[in-house]
C-alpha cells in the first residue's frame, strides 16, 4: 500500500481559528488524495470558554475521512497569573506550555507516513521550535489579510533592524497620515491596531509572532490575489526588507493566497440552526442585516442600548448576535445571556418582534459569508487588527461603510458610537451607497473565480501541495 504524506496542523485554540484550520484541511483532500492530515487540538478551559471545546469535538465525531484525524493534547494546568491579563496572553501562554506535549507525539508516532511538514496558526509560532529540532518544514497560516501580514512584518523590521520603538505611531497626530509598503493609501494612526501599538502586547508577543513568519517555509493566507492586488505585489518588492544578522541574503517566505476559505462546520444545534434559517427564509430578499461581532465580541450595556436604539429607529429588519461580555476575568470569551429583556430597553423585544431576531450564537459564517455572497459590511472593529482591516475594506476595497474604524474594546476612554451614528451607517448600508453594493458585487465574482480550476486561488493551492509532496519525498 502507498504511503501518504502527512501533514501536521496546529489551531489556535479559538472557535474561530479551529474552524479555519479545518476547512484548510478539506480544501488539501480536495485538490490532492496523496496526503493525510493530523489535526494537534489545544483545548481551553471551559471557565474561559466554553464554546470552542464542545465545537471541536463535535467536528472530531462527524469527521468520516480515513486521512484526517484529530490528537487532543494533554491539558494545561494554567496558573492564576495566565488569566489576570487578556485572552491573547492566556492563548500565547498556552500554546507555549504545549511544546513538551507535542515533542512526546512526535516521538511516538510510527504510522510509516512520511512528514511533509508542520501548519502552524499565525499565533502558533512559538511551536515551529518544536518542528525544527526534528528537522521537519514549517509553514504558517494566516487567517488575517495579506496587508496585516505587510504591516507586522514592517513593524518588525523596524522593531528589530532599526531600533525603532513602533509604539510612538500611536502618539502620532491625527492629522499626519502615515504610509506603509502593504497599503495603498495612507494610514490614519488612529486605526492602527492594539496588537502593534501597545508596547506590552507587541514586544510580549506579535513581535515574536512576526519573526517567526520570516522563518516559515511558506506563508498561507486566506485571501485570493484579486482582492489584495497591492498587498501582494508589495510583499514580493519588500523582500529586500532581510535581517542585518544574516550573513547572506534570505528573502522573506513565498506566500500562497488560497482563499477564500468558507468555514461550513456546525456551530449550533441543528434545531437553533433551523430556527434562525426558517426565519431568514420568510423575509424579502437582501432586506436583513446581520449584527454580528464574531466570537470573541462584545459590547458594554451601554453600547448596546445605543445599538438598540438605532436599530429601533432605523426601520430595518435585522438578526442580532448578542453576547454577553466577559463576567469574572481578563482572560474569559464572551458568553451567552440568559435574559435579553433585562439588557434592552424597555419593550424593544415587542416593537421588533416581526422586523427582527436577538439571538446568541448565530452560525454566521452560513449565513454570509461577505465578499463570497458579495453582501457589503458597515464596519465596526472591536479587538486584534480589526481596526486596520476595517480601513482596508472602507477606503481600499471599496466593499464596505465605516459606522466606525477605530473603535476598540481595550481603550478606557473609547467614546460611545451614538445610536445616530449607527443608524445613520446601516441606513447607508441598506438604501443608498450603491457604488459598494456594485464593488461587493464584483469581489463576489472574483472570488469565486479564484478558487475553481485555473483559478489563481486553485494555481497558488496547487503549487503548496507540490511542495509538500516534494518535503515528504526527501
Amino acid at each position: 500500500m502507498e504511503k501518504l504524506a502527512e501533514l501536521i496542523l496546529i489551531p489556535s485554540p479559538a472557535m474561530g481559528h479551529v474552524a479555519q484550520m479545518l476547512e484548510l484541511a478539506k480544501l488539501f483532500f480536495r485538490q490532492n488524495h496523496h496526503l493525510t492530515i493530523t489535526v494537534l487540538i489545544m483545548k481551553l478551559p471551559d471557565y474561559i470558554d466554553a464554546v470552542s471545546g464542545p465545537f471541536v469535538d463535535s467536528v472530531a465525531a462527524s469527521s468520516s475521512s480515513d486521512r484526517l484525524r484529530f490528537v487532543h493534547l494533554p491539558a494545561a494546568d494554567p496558573t492564576p497569573e495566565w488569566s489576570s491579563k487578556t485572552r491573547g496572553h492566556f492563548v500565547y501562554r498556552l500554546v507555549q506550555s504545549q511544546r513538551s506535549h507535542i515533542k512526546d507525539f512526535l516521538i511516538s508516532q510510527s504510522s510509516g507516513n512520511k512528514l511533509a511538514g508542520f501548519v502552524v496558526d499565525m499565533l502558533c509560532t512559538p511551536l515551529m521550535d518544536v518542528a525544527d529540532d526534528f528537522k521537519i518544514p514549517s509553514y504558517v497560516f494566516f487567517t488575517s489579510p495579506a496587508a496585516f501580514l505587510g504591516l507586522m512584518l514592517h513593524f518588525q523590521f523596524l522593531e528589530d533592524e532599526c531600533q525603532q520603538d513602533v509604539s510612538l505611531f500611536k502618539n502620532t497626530d491625527g492629522s499626519n497620515l502615515l504610509s506603509f509598503p502593504s497599503y495603498a493609501y495612507p494610514v490614519p494612526p488612529k486605526v492602527l491596531p492594539m496588537v502593534l501599538v501597545d508596547r506590552d502586547t507587541w514586544r510580549g508577543r506579535f513581535l515574536d509572532f512576526a519573526r517567526g513568519y520570516r522563518k516559515a517555509k511558506g506563508i498561507i493566507i486566506n485571501t485570493f490575489a484579486e482582492l489584495e492586488i497591492h498587498q501582494l505585489d508589495a510583499y514580493k518588492k519588500n523582500n529586500c526588507n532581510i535581517s542585518r544578522s544574516e550573513q547572506d541574503q534570505v528573502p522573506l517566505p513565498p506566500i500562497y493566497p488560497i482563499g477564500p476559505i468558507l468555514n461550513r462546520s456546525k456551530s449550533k444545534s441543528e434545531s437553533e440552526e433551523a430556527e434562525i434559517k426558517n426565519w431568514l427564509d420568510q423575509q424579502p430578499t437582501k432586506s436583513v442585516v446581520l449584527i454580528c461581532f464574531g466570537s470573541q465580541g462584545s459590547l458594554p450595556l451601554d453600547q448596546v442600548k445605543q445599538m438598540a436604539l438605532a436599530l429601533d429607529n432605523s426601520g430595518c429588519r435585522f438578526l442580532w448576535s448578542l453576547r454577553q461580555p466577559p463576567q469574572s476575568n481578563n482572560a474569559q470569551f464572551p458568553g451567552e445571556y440568559t435574559s435579553y429583556s433585562e439588557i434592552l430597553p424597555e419593550g424593544f423585544l415587542d416593537r421588533i418582534e416581526i422586523k427582527g431576531k436577538v439571538v446568541g450564537w448565530v452560525p454566521q459564517l452560513k449565513i454570509l459569508e461577505s465578499i463570497w455572497c458579495g453582501v457589503p459590511i458597515a464596519t465596526w472593529p472591536l479587538h486584534s487588527e480589526q481596526q486596520v482591516n476595517a480601513f482596508q475594506l472602507v477606503k481600499e476595497v471599496g466593499v464596505a461603510v465605516a459606522i466606525s474604524l477605530d473603535y476598540c474594546e481595550r481603550n478606557k476612554d473609547q467614546p460611545m458610537v451614538t445610536a445616530d451614528a449607527i443608524e445613520k451607517g446601516i441606513k447607508e448600508l441598506m438604501e443608498t451607497n450603491t457604488t459598494v453594493r456594485e464593488k461587493a458585487k464584483e469581489m463576489k465574482e472574483k472570488s469565486r473565480a479564484s478558487v475553481i480550476e485555473g483559478g489563481s486561488s486553485y494555481l497558488s493551492l496547487g503549487k503548496l501541495i507540490d511542495e509538500l509532496l516534494k518535503n515528504a519525498a526527501l
